[in-house]
This record gives C-alpha cells, structure tokens and sequence, in this order.
C-alpha cells in the first residue's frame, strides 16, 4: 500500500516538474545548467528512503527483524547516494556561495539539510546497529522511532526545499 501511494506521487511529480518542464532555474538570465533528471532523483532518494524506514518500522513491529534489518541497509544506502548527489551538485553548479542572494541562499538551505541528512544517516546506522544487537522489540524500540521522526522531519524539509529553491523560481 505504501509503496503504491509513493509510486503514484513520483509519477505525478515526474510529470508536473520533468515533463512539464519545471525545473529549470534562472540565475541572472542564464539557464542553469543542472539536469531535470539529475534534480527529480533527489525527490526520489529522499522520499525513498523515508518509505524505507517506514518499511522497517513496520518490521520490527511484525518480528521480522531480517526484512527491517535489510530497509534499513537500503535507507543507509540512499542516503549516501543522496549526500553524493548534493555533492556533485555543489562541485558542478554554475554560480557559488558570493554570487548573490540566490548562490547564499542556495548554499545555506542545502548545506544545512545535507548537515542534517549526514546526521540522520548517522543515526539511522546506530539504530541499525542496535537492532543486529538485539537492542529492540516489538514493544520496545524508542530509539529507532526517534530516528524515524527525525529523518521524516528531514524528508519534509527537503520537500519544502525543494518547492521553493529548484521548483518555485522558475
């Protein structure tokens, strides 16, 4: 069910800011130079990786340690991909932090969200390292669930950052 709801919303939002062509950024008259595609997997990997720690909490909650244990090692995963992703990003943009309200807006919004997706996948790889310990029940696992709230909060900063910095401009 879950994963049917996400699949539906990435396919409305691929078509809404790919398609339609949304995405593009204007700075200083000049078109950026960042891919739509590029941009659009940043709302896949951060949202993906909120329904996989969704998939673990459920997990626990059912026993089913093994399946939790491998959502959370996807999770982990994304989030190292998503914190590549800002990386490159910040290495191939056309403008930097000095280059105006937009660059030090741009910079400051992204690099404390990326400060916070590097804390929450720290977190996140504690909480994993917990459960292949044993350290949880199903009744039991207020640890993890403080990690779960904390990466949501962080995937719907993202969105809002999203909206406004790649999408609200254009």
């Amino acid at each position: 069910m879950i994963l049917l709801y996400y699949l539906k919303v990435f396919y409305y939002l691929y078509f809404l800011l790919v398609q339609s062509g949304g995405l593009f950024r204007i700075l200083d008259g000049q078109l950026n130079k960042m891919n739509k595609g590029y941009i659009f997997r940043y709302l896949f990997y951060i949202t993906g990786e909120s329904a996989t720690i969704t998939w673990a909490h459920h997990s626990i909650v059912a026993k089913d340690r093994k399946s939790a244990l491998f959502s959370l090692y996807i999770t982990i995963f994304l989030a190292a991909i998503f914190t590549l992703l800002q990386g490159y990003e910040y290495l191939h943009s056309g403008f930097t932090i000095a280059d105006g309200v937009y660059g030090s807006t741009f910079y400051m919004a992204t690099g404390f969200h990326g400060l916070h997706v590097i804390i929450g996948t720290i977190f996140i790889a504690i909480q994993t390292l917990r459960l292949n310990n044993y350290h949880f029940t199903n009744h039991h696992h207020i640890g993890f669930e403080a990690a779960a709230w904390y990466w949501h909060f962080v995937d719907v900063v993202w969105l809002f950052l999203f909206v406004t910095i790649y999408w609200w401009g254009s």
